[in-house]
């Protein structure tokens, strides 16, 4: 069994549990990496069971993380092929970030109107000559 480590975003969570009530999840993740033609963005199936089962479901859906676990090869006969379906089993999951919806609504500012800087700005100076004496502090 080879081990790995993948940075990579969680696109969809599918959840279900087992007899002995273990949270399972499984989905589509995705995946980059440098190609001849530059960035490869590429899709995996994959599936956790328990502790990182628990950290995917509340990371939620697009979260972006680390994930430790192997690629599972199961084989699919039909007729006289046989198709090799590889699925990364995530052993341990830790979240990176924000959900990319959340970066997307950290981005946006709401611009104040001007009217609304000068009022903010004569207060704050009337507060201060309020606060100054003719006598110095010291």
């Amino acid at each position: 069994m080879i081990e790995t480590n993948l940075t990579l975003t969680i696109e969809n969570i599918n959840e279900t549990h087992d007899r002995e009530g273990s949270l399972i999840c499984h989905g589509v993740a995705s995946f980059s990496y440098r190609g001849k033609d530059g960035m490869v963005v590429d899709e995996i199936p994959y599936r956790a069971k328990g502790t990182p089962a628990v950290d995917i479901k509340g990371s939620g859906e697009n979260c972006q993380g680390i994930a430790n676990g192997y690629i599972d090869l199961q084989i699919n006969e039909q007729e006289n092929y046989k198709e090799k379906v590889a699925t990364l089993v995530i052993r341990g999951f830790i979240p990176t970030g924000k959900t990319l919806q959340e970066l997307a609504y950290f981005g946006a500012t709401q611009e104040k109107s001007s009217d609304f800087a000068q009022e903010l700005e004569e207060n704050i100076s009337s507060d201060n000559n309020e606060n100054l004496g003719d006598e110095p502090p010291f």
